[in-house]
């Protein structure tokens, strides 16, 4: 197990490897979560505004402000991912959806967020609730919000 800051996938039943995605003026540590919106041709950091709906992916490499591209593994939701809490982590969250607090951490805040602006589904404990690791998936989409008519 990782401990720390960042997302880093446990198990992955697909072998879909890492790709150099295009970035601009973007500061990427390895473990970041990383989003492509609707419209984007390059990917960013996840913020505490990110959504379930649009593509994710955890970068394995880290890039400067000046790099162009990052070797990041995409993402399809099937996951199983290891990452940061706010706050000690605690088994009465699993199943709790929770949003991003910044690119490498989630806000387990206790209860579950209920709007579009989540980005991780929680289903486990990792280590002491002082280790602020939990285990998950990761919300991930096509872009396109289901609620649009």
């Amino acid at each position: 197990m990782k401990f720390g800051a960042g997302f880093f996938i446990l198990r992955d039943n697909s072998e879909k490897g890492a790709h150099k995605l295009p970035i601009s003026s973007q500061t990427v540590l390895v473990g970041d979560l990383l989003q492509l919106t609707v419209g984007a041709t390059d990917w960013t950091v996840c913020t505490s505004a990110s959504v379930s709906y649009t593509r994710k992916a955890v970068a394995i490499e880290a890039a400067t402000s000046s790099a162009t591209e990052v070797l990041a593994i995409e993402l399809d939701g099937n996951e199983d991912v290891q990452v940061q809490s706010a706050n000690s982590s605690a088994a009465a969250d699993n199943g709790d959806r929770q949003a991003a607090t910044d690119k490498n951490t989630v806000n387990n805040s206790g209860t579950d967020v209920t709007t579009t602006t989540v980005v991780f589904l929680q289903r486990g404990v990792v280590g002491a609730a002082t280790d602020n690791q939990i285990w998950g998936n990761v919300l991930v989409g096509n872009g396109v919000v289901s609620t649009v008519s």
